[in-house]
This record gives structure tokens, sequence and C-alpha cells, in this order.
């Protein structure tokens, strides 16, 4: 039998769209009987390992791209008016918030940043 961590990850890799926890507990519930903490806990192990993202914005859930390493800085493009969302590689932000400095000293070696706009099926 599959992890609860197991079975949250195929979740998420088997939808097409990301889900919010509740989506996913009740996707998990037709294979295990399971508690929503028991789904909260999955996914924040999931994500301290940097299998999957959560966007701030729509409060849903979705894999981390597989072709970078897992300690880097997600920036998120997110659909206005769907909600598709989708992981960037950009590696010039990364590079541009490193030489950063802000009047209250803020570090940016771990960030997230969210961008709205619409994809071309909503176009």
């Amino acid at each position: 039998m599959k992890s609860n961590d197991e079975l949250v990850l195929d979740t998420i890799k088997h939808n097409a769209k990301p889900l919010t926890a509740y989506e996913i507990l009740s996707k998990v519930q037709r294979v295990k009987k399971i508690q929503p903490m028991t789904v909260y806990r999955s996914l924040k192990n999931l994500q301290s390992q940097g299998k999957i993202h959560k966007s701030n914005q729509n409060k849903k859930f979705f894999l981390c791209n597989e072709n970078h390493n897992h300690n880097h800085n997600p920036i998120l493009v997110i659909c206005k008016d769907c909600g598709k969302t989708e992981e960037l590689e950009v590696n010039i932000i990364n590079k541009l918030f490193s030489n950063l400095k802000t009047k209250a000293h803020f570090q940016f070696k771990n960030f997230q940043m969210e961008v709205s706009s619409t994809c071309r099926a909503c176009n």
C-alpha cells in the first residue's frame, strides 16, 4: 500500500490543473479513507521536499517542474480567468533578486513570485 505522501503526490501528478487541498482530499478518499489533517501533513512534506508548490493567489497545489533542482525560487504564472498555473524557469530574475538590497535588509535567497496573466486559451 502506498504512503499518504505518495497518494497525494500521485493525485497531483495525474491532474491537468492545480488542485486545492480539499479537492486532493476528495480524490485520495476514493482510494483510502484519510482525514483532512493527514492530507495537509502530506502537502507540507511534499512542499518541503520540493516536489510540489502552492500558489498563494489561488491556494492550489501543483507539481514542481522536474527540470531543475529543488532548491530554487519558483516563479508562477496564473491565469486570472481559468486558474491554470505554470512554473517558469527564469534564472535572470533569481540573479537580479540575489543582488538587490532593501532598506529592511531582506534576503532574497528563498522567495516565490506569482504573476497574474491570461493564458492563450482564455485570451
